[in-house]
Formats: structure tokens, sequence, C-alpha cells
């Protein structure tokens, strides 16, 4: 709450009550995955696993650019902040999703452009984010299968009959879930 509570007071006057719930939810992801990627770095580099340099800086300018969806939404420009964020979270999970497979637990991290998608762009966007989350990840294994791609992790059969499905129904009912409370918590504004 008390999170909340700060960023609500340094946003605009003139923002509408909607506005400040995307405002919100765009400073607050964007602190949580800049917390969680500076984490994740200092883990590696505690443990001595940080294999490539590269990390570093890919992590940097996605802290710039989180960075920017905060200033965005902070100041008169929240949809654009929404907007960066979900685009940014996309790339970054097909990147991954792409270089390590789908088999890997960050796959899971999808769930969080669908959900700012659907909470701040509205259920239209969210759809369309979810709906390529499902096509990518049988994209992927089928790819891998076809030797077109050849990812961190092995093509295996299971990642086809079993990995791509259960995303697929995971991000589903995560859109789903949004989508009603989206929608329910929109009905008392009607």
């Amino acid at each position: 709450m008390f999170l909340i509570n700060l960023i609500n007071s340094y946003l605009p006057n003139s923002y509408s009550a909607f506005d400040q719930m995307r405002a919100v939810v765009v400073t607050s992801t964007s602190l949580a995955i800049g917390a969680a990627a500076l984490l994740l770095a200092l883990y590696w580099v505690a443990t001595r696993s940080l294999e490539r340099k590269e990390t570093i800086f890919a992590m940097l300018l996605t802290l710039i650019l989180l960075a920017l969806c905060i200033w965005l939404s902070m100041n008169g420009r929240v949809l654009a902040g929404a907007w960066l964020l979900t685009v940014l979270m996309l790339l970054i999970n097909f990147w991954n999703m792409a270089w390590y497979g789908i088999s890997n637990s960050s796959a899971a991290a999808y769930i969080i452009p669908i959900l700012v998608a659907i909470t701040c762009l509205g259920p239209a966007a969210g759809w369309v984010v979810t709906l390529l989350g499902c096509a990518f990840v049988f994209a992927i294994p089928l790819l891998q299968f076809m030797a077109v791609i050849k990812t961190i992790r092995p093509f295996e059969i299971s990642i086809l009959t079993f990995d791509a499905p259960v995303l697929t129904l995971i991000y589903l009912i995560v859109a789903i879930l949004a989508n009603a409370w989206t929608l329910a918590a929109a009905a008392p504004l009607n």
C-alpha cells in the first residue's frame, strides 16, 4: 500500500482514476522487474555464474527502458509508458524463448506482458499479446523440430506435446482472470 500511495503522490492531478491505476501498474511493474534484474545479476556475480558480460549491458539497457516507462507514466504519457513496457516485455520474452527454448521456467514470465496489456491497454490488446504468446510457444519447438533454429536447451518431443500446451493454457487462464478483473473493476465506473 505504501508503494501505491507513493506512486500516486507523484502523479499529475489531471489523471483520471483509470490513468492513475495504469500509472501504478506500469510504475510498480517496472520497479519490480528492475529490482529483479539487479538481484539476478548480483546473484550471478556472487556465485560466479555470469556467463557473458553482454548480459550486464543488456540489463543496463533494460533498466534504462524501464526508467523511461516510469517517467512516461508519471508525466502525462501513461499510455505510451504502458505500450513501451508491454513491447519491451514481449521482446525480452520472445528473445529468451528463442534463445533458451520454452522448456525452462523463464517462459512463464510471459504472463507479465499479458497482465500489463490487459490491465493498461485493454482487453483487445491483451488478447493479441496472449495469442501471440500462445503461437510463439508452439512455433519455437516446431522450428526446433524442423532444425530451423537451435536453442540452448535441445528439442525433445515433450516440449511440443507437454510444455507448449501447458504454457498456452497458463497464458489463457491468466488472460481470462485479468480480463475478468479489469471488466469487473470498470463496471462501477459505467
